[in-house]
């Protein structure tokens, strides 16, 4: 056990050097989750692994859709996989070239982004709220959050998209609009969800503006500079990206091709039955009636035991959606009715913008344009509900329901912890608790 002093210097430490604090962490999350990637691993050679069936290709989820996309460029010179923008499957063909084409070269760096992004949630906390400890508990939360961890790395899509983010929300709190721009532009030429992260964006301002003077008219038109100051950059990195990858592959004429071939297979993504789908309004609720969705899971006897075992599945944080956010928008309401009443910007409007119009954009999506959705997508608003909501119920005086958060979220990763030893799943079976 620590003695008093060493905690005491521990404790100097953390609040003296908050970045290198937040700095280890993330190095730490870094090696943990570069451990893992040997764990799920190929037993077949790469060349029988480019068209389906893929077992024992030792794919994650959706790597079998970008892996042997990558292998076909490299090897065959075929362009394929161009319905998703090009910056990730370059990464990975990056990687491979770099690492090999094994798991290493897949996933190592979308490893090193989900390690960064775990940073930035700590220093947008910082940055917002200036306390160290609230800032470490947003690193907690974020990465003990379970579908966040077994997609972090994973040589698919999200990764990168959720790096470049945050890194525009970190941006554009510190003044440099055309920055956060160019790094939301990023995040869209990795995912094409990078589109709803720039509308959030666009939203969080616009309520940052009206917590602080209270004015509609003055939101709408931080709506219209924000348009100028953001949408533009992040425009013209996202249509130079794809140009460049369509000048160097020859996959389209021109980008402007390019994205309409993206927007059109998008716009064609329909479901038939509403049961297959995993709607936006069953992210935020405890898995009750749907099991978690196993991303790769490995069971080997005795029966039902998961050495392994990647899950998609919601948190208590994802959860706490249904308290939070009403507080954030009666706090809001409060601010915009007293004038200059608190800073700009705060996490409460951050918050409620951009949570509120990620949740309405893909509830449209999903609920009225019947477009597939998946439980995963929403780490697009998780990540940044991670910074925020200890430093919301710091602010609300509620910091007994930040450590009360942090338990429920601590014991739930346990029950679904991607590692998992023989013991602990014999101790959670005999609690009932054990995932089989």
């Amino acid at each position: 056990m620590l003695g008093i002093m060493e905690k005491e210097k521990i404790k100097q430490f953390t609040t003296e050097k908050p970045f290198i604090t937040l700095l280890v962490v993330a190095m730490v999350f870094l090696g943990l989750r570069l451990a893992m990637v040997p764990l799920v691993s190929p037993e077949k050679p790469p060349m029988q692994c480019i068209e389906p069936p893929y077992d024992g290709c030792g794919f994650i989820f959706d790597e079998a859709h970008y892996i042997p996309a990558v292998r076909r460029l490299i090897y065959l010179g075929q362009n394929t996989n161009l319905e998703h923008p090009p910056l990730t499957k370059s990464l990975i063909a990056l990687g491979i070239s770099i690492f090999g084409d094994n798991p290493w070269g897949w996933r190592t760096f979308n490893t090193i982004f989900s390690a960064i992004t775990v940073l930035l949630a700590g220093l947008i906390a910082l940055k917002l709220g200036g306390r160290p400890d609230l800032a470490l508990a947003a690193q907690f939360f974020l990465i003990t959050d379970v579908t966040f961890l077994s997609l972090s790395g994973t040589a698919i899509l999200d990764p990168p998209a959720l790096a470049f983010m945050l890194l525009g929300v970190y941006l554009m709190l510190s003044g440099r609009k055309t920055l956060a721009g160019v790094s939301i532009g990023m995040s869209l030429l990795s995912k094409t969800s990078g589109v709803i992260a720039l509308a959030a964006l666009i939203g969080s301002e616009a309520v940052n503006t009206y917590s602080k003077t209270g004015d509609l008219d003055k939101a709408v038109q931080t709506i219209r500079k924000t348009l100028f100051d953001v949408v533009i950059p992040a425009a013209i990195v996202f249509v130079l990206g794809v140009g460049i990858y369509d000048g160097l592959t020859h996959a389209f004429e021109s980008p402007v091709q390019h994205i309409g071939f993206m927007f059109d297979y998008h716009s064609n993504l329909r479901y038939n039955n509403p049961a297959e789908v995993e709607l936006p309004l069953t992210w935020i609720l405890p898995p009750v009636t749907r099991h978690p969705a196993p991303y790769f899971v490995v069971t080997v006897n005795p029966p039902g035991y998961h050495p392994v075992a990647l899950w998609g599945v919601s948190t208590p944080l994802w959860w706490s959606i249904w308290f939070v956010f009403p507080l954030t928008y009666l706090l809001v309401k409060r601010a915009a009715s007293r004038p200059g009443s608190v800073e700009n910007p705060n996490p409460e409007s951050i918050y409620l913008g951009w949570v509120g119009l990620t949740i309405a954009a893909y509830s449209i999506l999903a609920y009225l344009l019947r477009r597939w959705t998946y439980s995963f997508y929403f780490m697009q608003a998780s990540v940044l509900m991670a910074a925020l909501t200890p430093l919301i119920l710091m602010r609300a005086g509620m910091d007994r329901w930040i450590k009360i958060l942090l338990i429920a979220q601590a014991f739930w990763f346990l029950l679904f912890i991607p590692v998992k030893p023989l013991w602990l799943s014999e101790l959670l079976n005999y609690l009932g608790l054990d995932i089989r």
